[in-house]
């Protein structure tokens, strides 16, 4: 950890930390609502839940990743350009991929928990309330390192994880009802 201590370590990676967890929880969780609406099929739900989260988790990780070296060049060159002297970079690409790529999938899980204990039609409501609960403490949490309002960044990361479950219920529900889907 070269000599940092692991609050600093954290610091660092607070971007991809964050963005991994709250992405994670709310893509998977709109995903999967829309499905389990949709569907009523458990086997649907978990496949297209595990296919979700994995494909995002590297497409993030790889995006992180690219955004990261992308923007390490980019500062190098503009200091060569301007005479100025280079500093040792905070970013470190592959760092940030993988630092992206572990906390969504770690995120993505929580969504899908219930579908494997529950029969579909009882597993989205814990579902929903789990992740809006892990949302607000991801927000509390991270607000601790900005000094900003705890409980305003918690209700904030709530409120975009319950409109992403809205969107993926409306969606299900009315694919369902064009195909004539019972649910």
């Amino acid at each position: 950890m070269d000599g940092k201590t692991l609050r600093h370590e954290i610091v660092d990676s607070m971007r991809e930390i964050v963005f991994g967890l709250e992405d994670a929880l709310v893509s998977t969780l709109g995903a999967i609502t829309g499905i389990a609406v949709g569907t009523q099929n458990t086997y649907v739900v978990i496949l297209s839940g595990l296919v979700i989260l994995f494909s995002e988790a590297t497409s993030m990780s790889a995006g992180s990743y690219l955004s990261t070296k992308h923007a390490r060049e980019a500062e190098v060159l503009f200091h060569e350009r301007k005479g100025l002297e280079t500093h040792e970079e905070v970013s470190h690409p592959i760092r940030a991929g993988i630092v992206m790529g572990t906390f969504y999938l770690i995120g993505g899980i929580f969504p899908l928990f219930f579908y494997f204990i529950l029969p579909v039609h009882q597993a989205v409501l814990p579902a929903i309330i789990l992740t809006a609960t892990i949302l607000f403490f991801v927000g509390f949490w991270a607000a601790s390192f900005t000094k900003t309002s705890k409980v305003k960044s918690g209700l904030e990361m709530m409120a975009v994880s319950l409109a992403a479950a809205g969107i993926g219920y409306v969606i299900g529900r009315l694919v369902a009802s064009y195909f004539g889907v019972e649910v």
